[in-house]
């Protein structure tokens, strides 16, 4: 067969990493000055920004910062971008497609092209080179942001007899776009051209690796790597053609037109659908949805603050006539993106790195917060309360649907029945039908569950609807751990406690008929941290405080529990466990737009079934067992049919069943030292072997967490919605006597929905400023209708995809919208209305409160192992100059620098130029150690 053999150049761009970004924005000028050059010196060459819009964002940026002017580098952007030399977008940057909300994604495409549009042609193809794992509607948020096909590397799995480089890839709806397979990952020909007297046999040699793989002639080679600010000057070399054969020809191509030739064949593409997975052929690297969970849950936080009650405020004081937090908001959601990239939110970089994090954080909330207090003095200054006794209080429900609310108020627990959807309600003395809240000795009961505290610390709940009692819940369980940043690792003798094996002290407080509560305290005693041998764990202990509150409220079927951990050790897994004893081969776990279906057991690999022409393209590190670690955004759930349980979850987003009694454990926190080391549940290199003592996590957390009995399958007990309900915000409000023009109890928005499972993701102001955006999804197997309704008069409605490009008109009547939402539909309304005329509200004082249980319990008098101590800052001192020999050898190079970098962060990064140089250094030393593996391959 004829080969056509394309070449791909790009750089793929780690912003953060081994170091931090404010490190590696410097070398953007270097890049681009260098990519500048190769346009142009080669009228012909193509270049591909890795999909990702920030790192113009930055390149102009550090511009700035040198005194240079921006205006003509963004004329040359713009020059190359509109030759189809320089492919840009179509994303803002390269998230973790696993850890941040389905939301997120979208805006991280909606920021991306918007930027991109800016200088010209958006690259509509989805570049997913090296997120750690696929979610199941990957297609349909990139086929509704305008994109075509994907290039993808990690979770494929095929059947190993029948490997191929492309494939449909659908998501649950239905939707299904090309999907290139990159087998052998983004850098087969990196540095081509570096070594002239081997380029003809290197691609050669990739197309005998790669032609029993091809869907059709056509080959694809990736000319690029991680920071890659060398573009490789391939193109004398293919004009000349010095790189063919009889067999091939070489091009240079860029990601569209390499796509439009496969289809361009017609060929017959096997199909795989929902989320890929699997670390057989490379890595997906589990451990990460666990690494540092304090940062997964600060994203939470921060998603939540955002989208859920911040965007919707705002939108209700525009529909109010007042202005809407549009600059605010736009600087919020940017440094909260900055927060996505895979090895930012995954956790697994260096210290310096999420430490940058927890400050973009910190100012998300900042801005956020700065605007709800701004909206709901707008809002609720314009509720009439002239005529009330004393000074009210409201709550406000941000979900589209009511609710029931319990709210503090003065010390004394209050019963809010029918919060309005989108909308507030005075707090007042009520009655209601529920039963109430009722504590006798250690049970307690509210007409739908029943809870004994046993002596242990362990909960027994009854389901008092169907009688089906579920035992033994709740338990810590804390294991060793001597893995790294990228994935668990069991030590070969391992030790495991519960809590359970420790007496606590249980406390009943705050019980009344709307609300009980009960402490329960364990101290559990537990090794100090992992041996030197890192085989097991050390016989040295400490206490290691856990504090669990849990609650049951009236009318709720969910028991809410909050645990407060001091983690004083080292090198450890904890997570909660919760016996379901229910008989079932499936769970079912959210994840963004949808709940996933995964069978309870997975057979082992048989390595032997792996031909050997595919091992010769596996490339880099692979799990060595398949993974039993799967990601749990906001829900997991196991059911019969006839009984089910659901453990909802606040920024928790990891789950494993346990077969024994399919026990689903729901990891809090994994603690460990280092961003990747030697371990025995992964084959291979992950990444640099650099001491991370604040990974260890050796502070003060706190998790929320729900445990939700059913009846019927996860979709007949309304899973979804209830998940999203434990998940939503609701607000507190005190204000004073003032008048106004609203009443005492109002809705903006509601939706209702024939199978309750439409969620809303979305209610914002579009991105032209004329309307309102409604984003929402059906997250059940069956098509539905909806209600939109407004409490504002309709002017207009369409449909329009995920970066708000119209698709077609809706009907509408006054105030409502009516539509059939297919099954797994991610669908977005632009919604005019009239707004009502602007008026300032009198003057009015409001103080807020986020409702929920979370409690500051002050744990500090508990010993915590050391972040660092001397002695570990000693042997990465001697570990760095033991390696000073292997500084001039290209083999030995890049280890030697990461561990004189790793002496240097050890050391508190005192030295801050050092770390400086030795940072551009290791880059250009892991590029020409990554090409060396090629040349030696071929030697």
């Amino acid at each position: 067969m004829d080969w056509h053999c394309q070449i791909i150049s790009h750089t793929h761009w780690d912003r953060e990493w081994y170091l931090n970004s404010k490190y590696t924005t410097e070398w953007t000028t270097i890049f681009f000055d260098r990519l500048f050059a190769m346009f142009e010196k080669e009228k012909d060459y193509q270049f591909v920004l890795d999909g990702q819009m920030l790192l113009l964002d930055d390149y102009f940026e550090e511009l700035k910062k040198q005194g240079k002017p921006v205006s003509p580098y963004k004329k040359k952007i713009k020059k190359y971008v509109g030759e189809g030399r320089l492919h840009i977008g179509p994303y803002y940057l390269q998230p973790d497609w696993q850890l941040v909300a389905g939301e997120s994604l979208v805006r991280n495409a909606l920021v991306g092209t918007t930027k991109a549009r800016e200088f010209g042609t958006v690259m509509p193809i989805g570049w997913l080179l090296d997120n750690f794992g696929q979610i199941s509607q990957t297609s349909q948020i990139n086929a509704k942001s305008g994109i075509t096909g994907q290039f993808v590397w990690r979770g494929v799995e095929m059947d190993t007899t029948n490997v191929k480089s492309e494939f449909n890839w659908k998501s649950p709806d239905g939707t299904s776009l090309v999907s290139v397979y990159l087998l052998n990952s983004y850098r087969n020909l990196m540095r081509l051209a570096q070594y002239k007297d081997m380029m003809k046999k290197r691609v050669v040699s990739e197309v005998e690796k790669l032609q029993d793989f091809m869907s059709t002639n056509n080959v694809l080679m990736m000319n690029g790597y991680d920071q890659e600010m060398v573009p490789d000057d391939i193109q004398p070399a293919i004009k000349s053609g010095a790189l063919n054969t009889k067999e091939i020809t070489v091009t240079q191509a860029n990601p569209v037109s390499y796509l439009q030739s496969v289809k361009d064949c017609n060929p017959d593409l096997i199909s795989l659908e929902g989320s890929l997975y699997s670390g057989r052929f490379i890595s997906v690297f589990p451990g990460v949805m666990s690494c540092r969970m304090y940062l997964k849950q600060q994203n939470d936080k921060a998603e939540s603050a955002l989208f859920k009650v911040a965007e919707p405020l705002s939108s209700i004081s525009w529909l109010l006539g007042q202005e809407y937090g549009s600059l605010m908001f736009n600087k919020a959601l940017e440094l909260l993106l900055q927060n996505h990239p895979h090895d930012s939110i995954c956790g697994c970089s260096i210290d310096d790195v999420h430490s940058d994090m927890e400050n973009r954080f910190r100012d998300v909330h900042f801005l956020v917060d700065s605007e709800i207090d701004s909206d709901l003095k707008q809002i609720i200054g314009s509720v009439d309360t002239s005529t009330l006794d004393s000074d009210p209080s409201f709550v406000f429900n941000t979900s589209p649907y009511s609710k029931n609310v319990i709210a503090k108020i003065n010390d004394s627990y209050k019963f809010v029945k029918d919060v309005p959807a989108m909308g507030y309600k005075l707090v007042e003395d009520s009655q209601s039908s529920e039963a109430n809240v009722v504590v006798l000795d250690n049970v307690i009961s509210n007409g739908y569950v029943k809870v004994v505290i046993n002596d242990n610390g362990s909960l027994n709940i009854t389901n008092l609807e169907t009688g089906k009692v579920y035992k033994n819940l709740g338990i810590i369980e804390d294991k060793g751990d001597a893995g790294d940043e990228y994935n668990y690792s069991y030590p070969d003798n391992d030790k495991t406690f519960v809590s359970t094996d420790f007496i606590p002290t249980i406390e009943f407080r705050e019980c009344c008929e709307n609300r009980a509560e009960v402490l329960i305290s364990h101290d559990m005693i537990l090794p100090q941290r992992i041996s030197d041998d890192r085989k097991s764990r050390v016989d040295d202990t400490l206490v290691m405080p856990v504090r669990t509150k849990v609650v049951v409220e009236k009318g709720s079927k969910v028991v809410k529990f909050n645990t407060t951990i001091n983690n004083t050790v080292r090198d450890h897994l904890v997570r909660v466990l919760f016996e379901s004893n229910i008989e079932s081969d499936f769970a079912y776990a959210g994840s963004a737009f949808d709940i996933v279906k995964r069978p309870i057991h997975i057979d082992d690999y048989d390595e032997s079934m792996i031909p050997e022409n595919v091992r010769k393209v596996i490339v880099g590190a692979r799990e060595a067992k398949p993974n039993t670690i799967f990601l749990a955004r906001e829900l997991v759930d196991i059911n019969d049919g006839v009984n089910g349980c659901a453990i909802l979850s606040k920024g928790l987003p990891e789950y494993t069943v346990i077969e024994n009694k399919n026990t689903i454990a729901l990891t809090l926190f994994r603690s460990v030292g280092w961003v990747a080391t030697d371990i025995n549940t992964r084959i291979g290199d992950a990444g640099p072997l650099i001491y991370t003592p604040e990974a260890q996590c050796l502070r003060t957390m706190e998790f929320s967490y729900g445990f939700f009995a059913h009846s019927g399958d996860v979709e007949e007990a309304n899973v979804l919605k209830r998940a999203d309900e434990f998940n939503s915000q609701t607000l507190l409000i005190e204000t004073n006597k003032h008048s106004g023009n609203l009443p005492l109890e109002s809705s903006f928005f509601s939706i209702e929905s024939d199978n309750d499972e439409v969620i809303l993701s979305s209610f914002k102001l579009s991105e032209d400023k004329t309307s309102l955006i409604i984003r929402v999804y059906n997250g059940s197997t069956k098509t539905t209708n909806a209600t939109f309704s407004l409490a504002q008069q309709i002017k207009k409605a369409e449909i329009v995809n995920l970066i708000e490009d119209k698709i077609r008109d809706l009907d509408f009547d006054t105030n409502t919208i009516k539509m059939e939402i297919g099954a797994k539909s991610i669908e977005t309304l632009k919604v005019m209305v009239k707004r009502e005329e602007c008026s300032k509200p009198l003057d009015s004082d409001i103080e807020c409160w986020l409702i929920d249980d979370r409690e500051i319990i002050d744990l500090s008098e508990y010993e915590r192992y050391p972040l660092v101590t001397e002695e570990e800052v000693k042997k990465e001192e001697e570990r760095a100059k033991d390696m000073e020999s292997g500084l001039d050898d290209v083999l030995t190079r890049r280890t030697s620098l990461e561990a004189k970098l790793s002496s240097i962060l050890a050391h508190d990064r005192l030295n801050e130029s050092l770390t400086h140089s030795l940072g551009y250094q290791l880059n250009e030393a892991r590029v020409k150690r990554r090409v060396h593996d090629y040349i030696q391959d071929l030697k």
